[in-house]
C-alpha cells in the first residue's frame, strides 16, 4: 500500500475513533439524562413545595411548569392577621406593591423592585436572543431573591415577600450608581441594608448585605443564614438541545477549584464545603454570586421543562448559606455578574470564573490547553485586526495555521513521492519473498533506510488534525465572538448553517440541510479521489476497507457536521480548498519524480547510517523471524 494512502488511512481511522469517541461520550450523558429524568420529574413537586415553603404560598396539584408565571414564584396575598403571625416585627412591610427602579449602563439595564429589594429584569444591551428579541437574563416571575433566617420569636422570615423602603439612588464620583434599600424591624435603628453598586463599563456589580440593631431580631443560635435566589435561563439560543447541553451550575473554590454538573442530568445537588463563586451558566451568558468572605456551602434544586416550546430551558433555585455572627454592624459583601461568557473578561476577576467556558472536555479536555494559549489568543487578535469581521477571521486563521504546518506537509509529499517512485523495487521485493513477511519487512525497512524513506514520514500531518480539530470543535461552540455574527449566506455562524428544513428527521443527520456541509463534504470527497490518483501506482488497493476508507469518511462528516457549528465546518471547507490547492501544486510543479528518482538511486550507493528507531524495527523483524526458524524447526 502507498505511503500516502497508509498514512491518509491511518490518519482518517484515528479521526473516526476521535469522532465516534464524542458520539459515545454524548451518548453516555443522554443515557444519564434519561435515566435521570423520572428522579428529576418527581423532584419537581418538591422543588415547587421547597419554594413555595419558603415564600409561604401553597402550588396546587398540576400546576403549571412550563409557563412564565408559577404558583410557586408569585406570593398569594395575605391579610394583616396572617402577615403578623408569620412575619411578625416585619408586618407593616408584608403588604403592598414593590416599586420599581431602572438603572441603565452602556453594557446593561438593570430594574430592581423595592418586594424583595432584588434585581427583577436584567437586559443586555449589546446582544439580541436568537429571534431578534432583547436579550433578557431575568424577566420572569420566577427570578426571585431573598435572605431566610428564624427570628427570635421563631418567625421564619423570608425578604423576597416583604417591601424594602429606598434609601439611595445615588450617582458616585467615578460614574457608579449606589442603589440603597432598607428593610425595618418595626424600628428605625434596626434594619437589613442591601447595597448595589452599578459601575460604568463593567458587567459585575457589587452587592452589600449589612444588617444594623438586627442581634435582637434575627436568632442569636443561628450561625448561619440562607440567601435564596431563584432563578430562570430563557431560551437565547436556536439550537435548543446545544443550549440545554450548556446550562450548567459551576461553583468555584480559593480562584482555581472549581466543579459543575449539567442541570438537565442533576436536578439537585449539595455542596456542605466553603465556596467562592457560584454561576448559572447558560451557552454564552451566566450569571454568577460572588463572595469575598465565602459562602459556607450551597444547595440547589432545578427543573428543565418537558415541552419543548417553552420560553426557558430551567429554573433553579439556590440557596446559599451566609456565616452569621450577632453582632450591632454585621455586613456580607458580594459582587453579581450579569453577562457573557467572554474569557477575557471573566479572567479579569482573577477568580476562575473564566472557566465556566468549556474551551476542552470529556475527551477533548486536553483541547483547554491549546484554546487558552494559542488558539484563542489568535482567534480575538485577528478579530481586532479585521474590526470583528469573523467570517473573515476565520478564513485568514485557517491559512495561518495551514501555513504553520505547511513544512510538516511539504515532508509529507516528498515521502507519498518517494513512496511511488520506489514501488516498482517494492514489487520486486514481494514477488521474490513472497509468503515470507518477515524477509520481506527486513527488506523493506533497508529498503527504506538506503533511499532516505521514513516509514511514518507522511503520518504527522493527519496527526496534527486532531488536535486542531478538538481545540476548533470546543473554541467555535462556546465562543461568544462568534455568537450572532453572519458571513454570506450564514446567519450564525455559533451554529449550523440551514437552507432548508426537512419534513422528517433523519437518525445522526437531523431536520434541517447545511450548504456549508455540503461544500465541505464534496471537498472532502475531491481531495480523497485526488490522493488516490497521485498513488494509483501503489500497493494494497486490494483491501476493500482500505480502498474505500478516504470516501466513507466525508460521508460520516456529512451527517456529523450538520449539527456543528457553522465557524468549525467553515474552518474545514477552507482548509481542504487550501489542501487540494497546495497539493496540486506540489506535486505537479515543485516535485520532480524523474529527479527524485536519481537522487535515490545515488542514495543507495552511500553507506547508510541507521537512525535509533530504524534500529528498534529491524530488531525486533529479526527477533520475530528468529523466532518464527525456531518454531519451524520444531
Amino acid at each position: 500500500m502507498g505511503k500516502m494512502d497508509k498514512s491518509s488511512t491511518l490518519g482518517f481511522i484515528l479521526l473516526g475513533v476521535l469522532l465516534l469517541g464524542y458520539m459515545y461520550f454524548n451518548q453516555r450523558s443522554e443515557s444519564a439524562y434519561m435515566k435521570a429524568k423520572k428522579a428529576r420529574e418527581d423532584s419537581i413537586a418538591l422543588v415547587q413545595k421547597h419554594i413555595a415553603d419558603s415564600l409561604g404560598v401553597s402550588v396546587k396539584a398540576g400546576a403549571d411548569t412550563t409557563g412564565q408565571k408559577t404558583a410557586a414564584a408569585i406570593p398569594a396575598a395575605q391579610d394583616s392577621t396572617q402577615n403578623a403571625a408569620q412575619n411578625g416585627v416585619f408586618a407593616a412591610e408584608a403588604s403592598g406593591e414593590g416599586q420599581l427602579t431602572t438603572i441603565q449602563t452602556d453594557l446593561f439595564k438593570i430594574t430592581f423592585n423595592s418586594k424583595g429589594a432584588r434585581p427583577q429584569i436584567v437586559q443586555l444591551l449589546k446582544y439580541k436572543a436568537y429571534n431578534g428579541d432583547p436579550l433578557m437574563l431575568q424577566n420572569s416571575n420566577y427570578n426571585n431573591l431573598g435572605l431566610q433566617f428564624l427570628t427570635t420569636d421563631h418567625k421564619l422570615i423570608n425578604t423576597a415577600d416583604l417591601n424594602f423602603t429606598l434609601i439611595k439612588n445615588d450617582l458616585l464620583p467615578d460614574s457608579s450608581r449606589e442603589v440603597q434599600y432598607r428593610l425595618y424591624a418595626g424600628d428605625k435603628q434596626k434594619y437589613l441594608q442591601y447595597t448595589y453598586t452599578i459601575h460604568p463599563q463593567k458587567y459585575m456589580l457589587d452587592f452589600d448585605i449589612a444588617a444594623v440593631g438586627m442581634q435582637g431580631i434575627i436568632n442569636p443560635s443561628d450561625t448561619s443564614i440562607s440567601l435564596l435566589w431563584y432563578s430562570q435561563a430563557d431560551r437565547q439560543e436556536a439550537d435548543l438541545e446545544y443550549a440545554k447541553r450548556f446550562t450548567q451550575i459551576y461553583y468555584g473554590v480559593n480562584n482555581d477549584e472549581l466543579d459543575y454538573w449539567t442541570i438537565q442530568s442533576h436536578p439537585n445537588k449539595t455542596v456542605d464545603q466553603p465556596i467562592q463563586w457560584l454561576s448559572f451558566k447558560q451557552q454564552f451568558f451566566n450569571q454568577a454570586f460572588i463572595a469575598q468572605k465565602n459562602f459556607s456551602g450551597i444547595s440547589y434544586e432545578s427543573q428543565v421543562p418537558k415541552d419543548t416550546s417553552a420560553p426557558y430551558i430551567a429554573q433553579t433555585n439556590v440557596k446559599f448559606g451566609i456565616p452569621y455572627s450577632p453582632t450591632a454592624d454585621f455586613s456580607f459583601p458580594m459582587r453579581i455578574y450579569y453577562g457573557p461568557n467572554d474569557y477575557y473578561i471573566l479572567r479579569a476577576y482573577h477568580i476562575g470564573l473564566e472557566n465556566v467556558i468549556p474551551l476542552g472536555y470529556g475527551i477533548y479536555a486536553f483541547a483547554k490547553y491549546i484554546n487558552k494559549w494559542l488558539f484563542l489568543p489568535i482567534f480575538v487578535s485577528l478579530g481586532k485586526l479585521f474590526n470583528g469581521k469573523w467570517g473573515i477571521v476565520i478564513i485568514f486563521m485557517t491559512v495561518v495555521i495551514r501555513l504553520l504546518i505547511a513544512p510538516l506537509t511539504y515532508k509529507s509529499y516528498v515521502s507519498q513521492a518517494k513512496m511511488k517512485v520506489l514501488k516498482p523495487e517494492l514489487d520486486e521485493l514481494k514477488k521474490k519473498f513472497k509468503g515470507d513477511q518477515q524477509k520481506l519487512g527486513v527488506e523493506q525497512m533497508k529498503l527504506y533506510r538506503q533511499v532516505g524513506v521514513s516509514p511514518l514520514g507522511g503520518c504527522l500531518p493527519m496527526a496534527l488534525q486532531l488536535p486542531i480539530f478538538a481545540g476548533l470543535y470546543c473554541l467555535f461552540e462556546s465562543c461568544i465572538q462568534v455568537r450572532g455574527q453572519s458571513f454570506l449566506w450564514i446567519h450564525d455562524l455559533s451554529t449550523y448553517d440551514s437552507i432548508a428544513r426537512l419534513p422528517f428527521t433523519i437518525p445522526f443527520y437531523g431536520n434541517h440541510v447545511s450548504l456549508l456541509t455540503l461544500l465541505m463534504t464534496i471537498t472532502s470527497l475531491i481531495l480523497a479521489l485526488f490522493n488516490k490518483n497521485m498513488t494509483s501506482a501503489a500497493a494494497g488497493q486490494d483491501n476493500p476497507m482500505i480502498k474505500y476508507m478516504p470516501y466513507a469518511m466525508p460521508i460520516f462528516f456529512l451527517a456529523f457536521f450538520n449539527q456543528m457549528a457553522a465557524a468549525l465546518t467553515l474552518y474545514y471547507f477552507i482548509s481542504n480548498l487550501i489542501t487540494i490547492i497546495i497539493q496540486f501544486v506540489i506535486m505537479h510543479y515543485i516535485i520532480d519524480e524523474k529527479k527524485l528518482h536519481v537522487q535515490m538511486q545515488e542514495a543507495k550507493k552511500k553507506a547508510p547510517q541507521k537512525s535509533k528507531l530504524m534500529q528498534r524495527i529491524e530488531q525486533a523483524q529479526k527477533q520475530q523471524q528468529s523466532v518464527a526458524q525456531q518454531r519451524g524447526r520444531r
